[in-house]
């Protein structure tokens, strides 16, 4: 009897100091897009492809998502999932024709992403790298380095039939009751129509706020 009651106060004892630590998390915007809801968003356009709904197309373009009256919280965690679309040359820039092609993405005009991405092939004769999952800079990773997922390209003129889907997760400190969240491109392609080279689009955003002790 005495083992037992010490076992149950230990689990007491567990349980108090897990509700005692005062972690809480709350979703408060999730949306796949998949009823076409453009709710809270700027410059946002529903587009069907694949058999599903997305924002999008860009090519250097973006949009916001904007929130307001979050409750109270010490922290926010943003998982945006972006589809890359075609010919995405990663950190290449040769004469200025072809890259670097960039995303990014913001908080509150924090940015949380500048990265470049590719599509390319990646051979011992032909490999256009991108930063991803780091920042731009002189490093580079083979392409699509995180990628999730790889669906067919979209173009049909940009000679890459790729589209290289992330799940992309960033939390950050915030206490604001107000947030916007922007998402941007800044892609190089001077030698092919813009749109029909290369693009991105955006399969679901999820944004929580948390609370920490």
């Amino acid at each position: 009897m005495f083992k037992s009651n010490l076992g149950l106060l230990a689990i007491c004892f567990l349980l108090s100091s897990c509700i005692k630590s005062g972690y809480t998390e709350q979703t408060v915007y999730n949306s796949n897009f998949a009823l076409g809801d453009t709710a809270h968003l700027k410059g946002a356009v529903i587009w069907k492809w694949n058999n599903q709904n997305l924002v999008g197309r860009f090519n250097n373009g973006g949009f916001e998502l904007n929130l307001s009256n979050l409750p109270k919280h010490t922290a926010i965690e943003i998982t945006a999932v972006p589809y890359f679309h075609d010919s995405w040359d990663g950190s290449t820039n040769v004469g200025g024709i072809d890259g670097p092609d960039i995303w990014q993405m913001y908080a509150d005009g924090a940015l949380l992403v500048n990265s470049t991405f590719s599509n390319s092939p990646c051979n011992s004769m032909y490999c256009l790298q991108q930063s991803y999952p780091l920042p731009y800079s002189a490093i580079n990773n083979p392409p699509m380095t995180g990628a999730i997922q790889v669906l067919p390209g979209v173009g049909h003129c940009s000679g890459i039939d790729a589209t290289s889907v992330y799940k992309i997760v960033k939390t950050i400190s915030h206490t604001s009751s107000n947030l916007k969240i922007s998402f941007h491109d800044y892609l190089v392609q001077t030698n092919a129509p813009d749109i029909c080279d290369e693009s991105w689009s955006m399969s679901g955003i999820v944004v929580k706020v948390i609370n920490t002790p």
